[in-house]
């Protein structure tokens, strides 16, 4: 078996960029997500819940405020503020809260809430 040697300067370009300073594997593309806390929750009519958002971010990154949005599904399933502080509705009945990523709208997670 013949085994041929690569030109000298395709072998030059391919050491060089094998071995060049600061030269790092690059890394798994970032992969957003978010996660809800409660994801169910049973509450007396009136009453108040904070929910909590988990989003991930870019290695290196962080906002200065999360980049969430808060939305009640039902139109009369009560209300939720930009912090994610829930007040259930005076009718009882299961609604449903919502957390949507400003930077990634596509990702969304949403908790049940069943008001007595």
């Amino acid at each position: 078996m013949l085994i041929r040697a690569l030109p000298p300067v395709l072998s030059l370009l391919l050491a060089f960029a094998c071995n060049a300073p600061g030269t790092t594997v690059p890394a798994e593309p970032f992969k957003p997500s978010i996660s809800l806390r409660p994801v169910a929750i049973s509450l007396a009519k009136g009453a108040t819940q904070i929910f909590q958002a988990e989003v991930n971010y870019p290695e290196g990154q962080r906002p200065l405020r999360q980049p969430v949005a808060w939305t009640v599904v039902e139109p009369e399933g009560g209300t939720i503020t930009a912090a994610g502080h829930y007040t259930a509705p005076a009718t009882p009945g299961t609604f449903h809260v919502r957390v949507t990523r400003e930077d990634f709208p596509e990702l969304t997670a949403t908790a049940t809430v069943t008001v007595n």
